[in-house]
């Protein structure tokens, strides 16, 4: 035991030594040219609440761009002021409805300079956020990560794991290797082909006695964006209440083996489901083992009450959720939410992304980052005052309370950055979270646009 908690240590120290020696420690997710799309947010008439749909545009330099809908219809062009971010609302047409289908509702988003975009889905007691992969760092095999159904005798089975494809070029053939069964009545099992064109998006939703999806691994003969989550999930399955879970999916080739989860403020507990992307993985939790995965099986570990250090053998995906706001043992504070791990070795220098509460909620970033670097650790240029954490090999992990709007999160070492919001009073079952963006190689170049006839 004491020799693989020295051999983590050392993981840990040698990828920060390398990292800032290097030029690695670039920014994330931010690009010139994005796709995304709204998967369906929980049901219709949910809270008997309107659904608001926004896209989130911050720059650290003025820009221009256009948001382009693939069906079609007129753009809207952007203008983003330096250091700030703009807030659009897309229409509630454009929601994913179908699952097994082809639908025309992604948009394109380019700019003249790189930009961050995070992608907002709210109903009211249900939402939840992404930020979006530039296509440039897109590929062509992922796995989804979903959860499992509701326990609820009385929740509505249109409530399962779900997933988005997203063609970003003609010509695509899309192969998907379901574990669980689909709505559109496709059984565990199948294989689906789907021929899609640039600008396509399918969704599937489970569906039946094996309705979580995850683990089904889908591939693609060209890049596309990858979406995955749940329509409005109770965490754990059996505790009231539900919430959207969505999270925009780095492709398998870019998983890691070397994690540091993060408590939530104001929560108790979180829900860990590690992913194995080949067989034979090991999964070691704070220095003790507990599993050996096969490809496409999950470990989900749902009582972690602190922050935690994962360690596996091969590259697998972490999904973390908040639960639901009766599972706190005082205060019900939020619900469910999910975001993605970011791997030690796929830390960035800098960060930008928007909070997204508004009056009655609480917004707050989970930083983590080397000890070395605590004193550069900047928040909206200015230096942190929270309380650090300690973990193993000198990383530490602060909880920082901020207001809503942009923020840039800097430092001179690498880091990682999480954001999320938790509603209260009338809000108090909502909340929101996401991955700030990793280190991710660019793997291809957009395809061009072909001039509107």
């Amino acid at each position: 035991m004491l020799h693989d908690n020295l051999m983590q240590i050392a993981r840990f120290l040698l990828f920060f030594s390398l990292l800032i020696a290097t030029s690695a420690i670039a920014q994330g997710y931010r690009g010139t040219d994005f796709w995304v799309c709204f998967p369906k947010n929980a049901l219709d008439n949910h809270e008997g609440a309107a659904l608001e749909q926004r896209l989130y545009i911050a720059a650290d330099s003025r820009t221009t761009g256009l948001i382009q809908a693939e069906d079609d219809t007129a753009g809207i062009p952007f203008s983003v002021e330096s250091g700030t971010s703009i807030a659009i609302a897309i229409d509630s047409n454009y929601e994913l409805h179908t699952s097994g289908q082809i639908e025309r509702k992604s948009f394109h988003i380019t700019s003249e300079r790189p930009v961050s975009l995070m992608v907002v889905s709210h109903r009211h007691a249900s939402a939840d956020t992404y930020e979006a992969i530039p296509t440039t760092m897109l590929g062509k095999e992922y796995i989804v990560a979903g959860f499992t159904a509701n326990a609820n005798p009385n929740a509505s089975k249109e409530l399962t794991t779900q997933a988005q494809i997203i063609a970003t070029e003609d010509n695509t053939l899309v192969t998907v290797y379901l574990t669980g069964s689909t709505s559109d009545e496709k059984p565990k099992g199948r294989t689906l082909a789907i021929p899609m064109n640039k600008g396509d998006v399918f969704q599937m939703n489970g569906a039946g006695e094996q309705s979580d999806l995850t683990g089904t691994r889908v591939t693609s003969t060209k890049p596309i964006g990858f979406l995955t989550g749940h329509r409005c999930a109770q965490v754990p399955s059996n505790i009231s209440f539900c919430d959207m879970l969505v999270e925009m999916e780095p492709p398998t080739n870019e998983w890691g083996t070397d994690f540091i989860a993060t408590k939530f403020q104001s929560k108790d507990v979180y829900v860990l489901r590690i992913i194995a992307r080949d067989d034979s993985t090991e999964v070691t939790v704070n220095g003790i083992r507990h599993a050996t995965l096969g490809a496409g099986k999950y470990l989900e570990i749902d009582t972690t009450r602190y922050d935690c250090v994962l360690h596996t053998s091969k590259p697998v995906l972490v999904a973390q959720y908040s639960t639901s706001a009766q599972a706190d043992a005082i205060a019900s504070s939020g619900d469910p939410f999910m975001l993605l791990l970011v791997p030690n070795d796929r830390f960035v220098s800098t960060v930008m992304t928007s909070s997204i509460g508004v009056a009655q909620w609480k917004d707050y970033l989970n930083i983590v980052v080397p000890d070395s670097g605590l004193l550069q650790l900047r928040l909206d240029g200015v230096l942190i005052d929270a309380t650090p954490r300690k973990m193993p090999g000198g990383l530490l992990v602060l909880t920082k309370e901020v207001i809503s709007g942009s923020h840039t999160v800097a430092c001179s070492a690498p880091i990682a950055v999480y954001s999320y919001g938790f509603g209260y009073l009338t809000q108090t079952y909502d909340s929101y979270g996401h991955t700030c963006g990793m280190r991710l190689d660019e793997q291809n170049q957009p395809a061009k646009s072909t001039p509107a006839k």
